[in-house]
This record gives structure tokens, C-alpha cells and sequence, in this order.
């Protein structure tokens, strides 16, 4: 399931592999060749850390072979010994795909600037795991689980061990490089102002769930791309299975609307939590992606609001074209899925209303948190929804 060790360079393929954008390899331009300088943090999904290639600095995201519950996959009830099932929910959801996905997708739309720069992924090979972890041997690394609940890799029933590669080994630890930054700027509203310009943006070229908070900014544009969904995913473009039910297209309409308007409400909790946070009353952020939607800032009865004005998210991206590309076969930087022609995007895409009950409408524009509704089974090469089940502990 997992990338199998690179015999050479020329086992190191795009990833992942489903339909939709791919992330290329670092160019090493030789054998692998890394010094790692410090140890910056961690996440839910991965390491993060500083290092050296060839003169230049970057930052390396060291991702772990996490839990599935921590990731859009499978359910407790999931046979996780169907590899094949397994792999296909792996390479549109795990985390490392995702991330690989979303810079995949912004490389080949030109539109690179939206996040810090991404130069690719990288498998590490035995000598630089090796090397990485006798550098920071004192934090005791471990990549089986999360790194805020790790498991100890001294056995073959942890999570790295789950699917081995073909010669009987745990798979490579998978990393991807990207720019080495400055952390966050404080928040101004010029600057709320171009995080929400972004957001919309993102959500124009496909890409979201973005978990959007200022930890993950970096030099003031989005760094963790971990949980993004990009299309096509099997959450958003129902084309995907010809076999579903109009009830279950319409059910994932319903998820995939939610998940753009939590991007919103992310960008808006973050700004009242800035706002709380200053003391200064001329420094408060007058930006908000749904003003006068939730938390003290109603201003009026959403009861009262007139039916036809529903409920919306600011863009659709189920509108991306995903089949088409920017790339021009002829040029090599797009052959490598970087595109120099940069995707057109509306300055105000239309709004997205959910065709809805006023109910619902309600209970939306009142939410300030979304949970998903939905979970995932595989059956004949397909991806299906299915009603999420709450699983009771005894």
C-alpha cells in the first residue's frame, strides 16, 4: 500500500496513484544527500524539521504511519487486510497523499504562491533515517501512530509494520520538502484579508478542509495541507461511481458543503480569537468570511431571515475542471507538473447556495463547527458512502 524502497531514480513516480494532481520527487540530482539541522515540531501527522541539500536550506515534513482514525479512510469495521480496498481510500485521503495532492494541484495551476514553495517528496532511505534519528536522538522519534500518541517501533505489530514492502521490510518514511520560512506575522486586517482572499482561491482550484489556523501560516500563507481534500475525491465528485444512488449524491453534496463552509468558520474563528486575544481596540480584525453568522457577532434573528436567502459558501469546488491542465507537454517544467501558465480565477466566483430546507439553512448559519455525517466503504473497486456510525465503548 505504502511506496515500496526505489531501487533507482526511476522508481520514484509521481504520487499518488489515483485520478488527479501528483506531487513529483525532490530532484536530488544524484544519491540522496541530507544534513539535519534542528528539530522544529510536530503535528498530529508528522515531524517537522530543518535541514541542509545541496547549500540550500529547507524544511522537511517527516510524515508517520498514523492510526486510521485519524485520517478519511477506513471504518472501526473496516478489513484492513484488504490491501487492495485499502489502497485506493490510501491514496486520496492518508495524509502524505493529501499534502501531495494539494501542492500537486496548485503546481500544475500555477498557482504555487498560495502556499509556502513545495520541491516535492522524498522517501528516506535506511542510511538518513538512520542519521535523522541518531541527530535528534533525545526526543526519541517514533513513526508508528501520531507523533502526540506514537507507538514503539520495536515490534511488527505497530502501524509502520501494518503493510510491509515486497522484499519483507517496513516501508520508507515518506517526507515532503518545502521552503524554510519565518514563522507568523501578526494579524492585521490587510493581512486577514489576503488569508481569506486565499482561501477562496484554494477552494477555486478544488482544494478543501484546509484547517485553516494561524499555527499552520507560515511567512503568512498555509503550510499544512495534511487533511485537504482536492479534487476529484471521493467525498465531492460522485462521477467518480457511476453506481451510487441520487439519495447518497445528494448526501454528499450535503458533506462536501460543509466541509467549504468549515474552511469559513475556521478563517472566522480565528480572527475572534485574535480579536480577543488584542488588547489594543484600533488592532482588531473587522474581516470575517459569514459577518454576523456566529458567536457574539449576530446582529439579527436568523429565524426572521427570508427563506430565499438560504445558506452559502463562497465558492464551489466541484466547479474545477479537473481533467483539464494548464501544462504544456512541450515544456519540461510542466512534464514534471508545474505548470508557468497561471489558472484564471474569478476576483468574486459566484456563491454557493445549498439546495436546502429553511431548517437546516438555519441550523447551518448558526453552526460554528462541523462534524461529518458520512464514512467510507470500498466495494468492487468503488468508493461508497454510508451513514456515519457512532461506535459505543462498553
Amino acid at each position: 500500500m505504502y511506496p515500496d524502497w526505489p531501487k533507482s531514480a526511476s522508481d520514484l513516480v509521481p504520487l499518488p496513484h489515483c485520478d488527479g494532481p501528483k506531487l513529483k520527487p525532490f530532484p536530488f540530482k544524484g544519491p540522496q544527500k541530507i544534513t539535519f539541522l534542528e528539530y522544529l515540531g510536530k503535528g498530529l501527522h508528522a515531524h517537522v524539521v530543518k535541514i541542509e541539500i545541496q547549500g540550500q536550506i529547507y524544511a522537511l515534513k517527516l510524515f508517520t504511519f498514523p492510526y486510521n482514525h485519524y485520517w478519511l479512510g477506513p471504518t472501526d469495521d473496516f478489513d484492513i487486510e484488504d490491501v487492495e480496498a485499502m489502497s485506493i481510500l490510501y491514496n486520496y485521503s492518508e495524509p502524505f497523499n493529501c499534502e501531495c495532492r494539494a501542492f500537486g494541484r496548485l503546481q500544475e495551476a500555477g498557482c504555487e504562491d498560495l502556499a509556502v514553495k513545495c520541491y516535492g517528496y522524498l522517501l528516506l532511505d535506511e542510511e538518513h533515517e538512520r542519521a535523522m534519528k541518531d541527530r535528534f536522538k533525545d526526543l526519541n522519534l517514533t513513526f508508528s501512530g501520531n507523533p502526540l500518541y506514537p507507538q514503539r517501533e520495536d515490534n511488527k505489530n505497530d502501524m509502520r509494520w501494518r503493510y510491509p514492502c515486497n522484499d519483507g521490510r517496513p516501508p520508507p518514511i515518506r517526507g515532503i520538502v518545502k521552503e524554510f520560512g519565518p514563522g507568523n506575522e501578526e494579524l492585521t486586517t490587510r493581512y486577514a484579508r489576503r488569508i481569506l482572499r486565499n482561501v477562496i482561491q484554494f477552494q477555486q482550484l478544488g482544494i478543501i478542509n484546509l484547517d485553516l489556523d494561524d499555527r499552520q501560516l507560515i511567512g503568512g500563507k498555509i503550510s499544512d495541507l495534511s487533511t485537504a481534500i482536492t479534487t476529484p475525491h471521493f467525498v465531492t465528485n460522485p462521477e467518480l461511481n457511476p453506481r451510487l444512488t441520487p439519495e447518497w449524491i445528494s448526501a454528499m453534496e450535503h458533506e462536501t458543503f460543509q466541509y467549504c463552509r468549515s474552511d469559513y468558520q475556521n478563517f472566522d474563528v480565528m480572527v475572534d480569537d485574535w480579536n480577543e486575544w488584542c488588547e489594543n481596540e484600533r488592532e482588531r480584525i473587522s474581516v470575517y468570511a459569514f459577518p454576523g453568522e456566529c458567536s457574539g457577532r449576530i446582529k439579527y434573528n436568523l429565524r426572521e431571515l427570508p427563506s430565499r436567502m438560504g445558506v452559502y459558501s463562497h465558492v464551489d469546488p466541484r466547479l474545477y475542471d479537473w481533467r483539464s491542465s494548464t501544462v504544456d507537454p512541450k515544456d519540461n517544467a510542466a512534464r514534471e507538473g508545474i505548470s508557468k501558465v497561471r489558472r484564471r480565477l474569478d476576483r468574486k466566483p459566484p456563491r454557493w447556495y445549498l439546495n436546502c430546507s429553511e431548517d437546516l439553512a438555519t441550523e447551518l448559519r448558526s453552526s460554528t463547527s462541523f462534524s461529518t455525517s458520512l464514512e467510507w466503504e470500498v466495494k468492487d473497486g468503488l468508493v461508497y458512502p454510508r451513514t456515519k456510525v457512532e461506535y459505543l465503548s462498553d
